[in-house]
């Protein structure tokens, strides 16, 4: 017997949505385009990221310090050293010598004889073996009492003696104390309580945070006046200089430190700006007529009456970025480049410690693949499509346009291949912020950088930077001589 089904439909009076009618193929062409177009910038923005977080101290200006406890293996274009560990050759080396005269004598007589054991009172001297340890006296301060004088005259006058220079109030510390101060913060980067507690341990002085404050206000003070224009003339009117600038916090906002040096000076400057006024607000470059070596930074370019050297290891380490970064084709480009590079400054360097010219045909040769390189690497990158394409091209043309600039010590012995001088006087101002994150006020900025600037020159003359904090201290600053 058959089974009959029935189908039951209820007509409750919902409708189904209607069906979109299908895209036409224009339209189809027309998303195909907007999403192929966001793709291709979403890949160049995932590029561009990349190539940020690659950034590291070696292929960028990038501090060291930021490159945190993950730091990238070394990465240099030199080839083995041509010499092994240890001292080079010809340079002196320090050994602790005996002195014919010594502040004290200990006599030390031997007690029995090691033979037979018997006393050795009145036995011959048959020899003397000398040893000698050097070390520092117990520290203590010393105080040193001055008494002026008055006499009464048959006149009814009564005159008291003059104090010596120095000696302003009836109680306080000396000069050498305060010199020492100063060396502690401003010259070894001692924070101000560690400067005090350090002063407080060495020699049982308890110092006052604003009695070191005062100490530094005197000495800049000093420098300021006598020292400072000595340093700004000589530079000024120096052959080659070099030329830096770097953050500096100060007075709550970011300031800058700008540096100017020589192999005999050294001027460091604080300013709110870090262009032209902050240059010019120096003093040097305004009336610098050699040759600035610098970084390129485009300031430096507008003072068109010096003679402009640019440096290498800034560009060296741009093309090690674009190699970490690049497409192939581009990136093979710029390691050409960086090792075209390093060989003309090699064989530059070798000429010169053998007081010879370098190989013609050598340097040549290298030139040519450093210009190639270059040449070809701006071609590849002509069409600037991305943000680091952009970048990698303004590199390439920077180092055609500024040949000149870049290949200058290849021709002038007294200009280097790199701007390493200029960084090595602002090293230390970073660490000063390093240990104190800021300094408070503007003033006190401008005194820190009197101050590095008479220690910093002192030093590049042999001088002691300790004894030379003491002579200003004395209000008798050590003067470079002509």
């Amino acid at each position: 017997m058959g089974v009959v089904r029935f189908v039951v439909c209820l007509d409750l009076g919902v409708s189904e949505p209607p069906v979109p009618p299908l895209p036409s193929y224009e339209e189809l062409l027309a998303e195909n385009v907007r999403l192929r177009a966001g793709l291709v910038q979403a890949l160049a923005e995932i590029g561009e990221l990349k190539a940020r977080l690659g950034m590291t101290s070696k292929n960028s200006s990038k501090p060291p310090s930021s490159d945190g406890l993950a730091k990238p293996a070394p990465k240099s274009l030199r080839g083995k050293a041509k010499r092994g560990p240890g001292r080079p050759k010809g340079q002196m080396g320090f050994t602790l010598s005996p002195v014919d005269v010594p502040d004290h004598e200990q006599r030390h007589e031997p007690v029995a004889c090691c033979g037979c054991g018997a006393g050795l009172d009145g036995a011959a001297v048959v020899g003397c073996e000398r040893r000698q340890v050097f070390d520092l006296p117990p520290l203590r301060l010393e105080v040193t009492e001055h008494r002026l004088i008055s006499r009464a005259c048959s006149c009814g006058v009564i005159t008291k003696a003059a104090a010596p220079a120095g000696v302003n109030a009836p109680v306080q510390y000396g000069s050498r104390l305060g010199g020492v101060g100063v060396y502690l913060f401003h010259g070894q980067f001692l924070s101000k309580s560690r400067t005090c507690q350090a002063l407080a341990d060495l020699f049982g002085a308890t110092i006052a945070a604003s009695t070191l404050v005062s100490w530094v206000r005197r000495i800049a003070a000093q420098l300021t006046l006598k020292v400072i224009p000595g340093i700004v003339d000589r530079i000024a009117g120096s052959a080659v200089a070099h030329f830096d600038e770097t953050g500096f916090r100060a007075a709550g906002s970011l300031h800058w430190m700008h540096s100017a040096s020589t192999p005999t000076d050294v001027l460091l400057s604080v300013h709110a700006r870090r262009g032209v006024k902050g240059i010019d607000a120096a003093g040097v470059l305004p009336r610098f007529t050699g040759t600035a070596v610098h970084d390129a930074w485009a300031p430096y370019d507008t003072y068109t009456h010096a003679t402009h050297a640019l440096c290498n290891a800034h560009a060296l380490r741009e093309l090690i970025y674009v190699i970490d970064t690049a497409p192939p084709a581009v990136a093979d480009l710029a390691a050409q480049g960086a090792e075209a590079m390093v060989a003309v400054k090699d064989l530059v360097e070798d000429a010169r410690a053998g007081d010879t010219q370098p190989d013609p045909d050598r340097m040549a040769h290298q030139r040519h693949l450093l210009r190639s390189a270059v040449v070809l690497g701006k071609s590849a990158t002509a069409g600037r499509a991305t943000k680091l394409e952009r970048k990698y091209n303004s590199l390439f043309t920077r180092l055609i346009d500024r040949w000149e600039d870049y290949q200058r010590y290849t021709t002038d012995p007294a200009v280097s291949f790199d701007n390493n001088p200029a960084e090595q006087t602002i090293r230390m101002p970073k660490l000063r912020i390093k240990v104190s994150g800021c300094l408070r006020t503007l003033t006190g900025a401008e005194e820190f950088a009197a101050i590095r600037s008479y220690t910093a020159t002192a030093t590049r003359h042999g001088q002691n930077m300790l004894d030379v904090l003491i002579q200003a201290a004395d209000s008798n600053p050590w003067i470079p001589a002509t």
